[in-house]
């Protein structure tokens, strides 16, 4: 029995509503494990692979560190930094 298009469609959004909230939780999993990143305030949020970074974070290292890490997760297609450095 093959589910009609929109029952299929329909799964095929939840599954990427559970990907996109695991991409999310891997991220901030990382960040939490990273030294340098731990504890700032960095909001996360993934909708279909696209991550975005939002906050304030102390300077342009934290920024880049953040970047890296987000990048190494499987899954991310892409990342969109819209981060801001307090100094440097």
């Amino acid at each position: 029995v093959t589910p009609a298009p929109s029952v299929d469609k329909a799964m095929t959004k939840t599954g990427d509503m559970v990907a996109d909230s695991a991409i999310t939780a891997k991220v901030k999993t990382a960040m939490l494990a990273d030294s340098d990143v731990k504890g700032l305030q960095i909001n996360v949020e993934t909708v279909n692979g696209v991550v975005t970074l939002t906050g304030s974070v102390d300077n342009k290292s934290h920024i880049d560190k953040a970047m890296s890490l987000t990048k190494g997760i499987e899954g991310v297609k892409s990342v969109e930094n819209k981060l801001t450095a307090k100094a440097g």
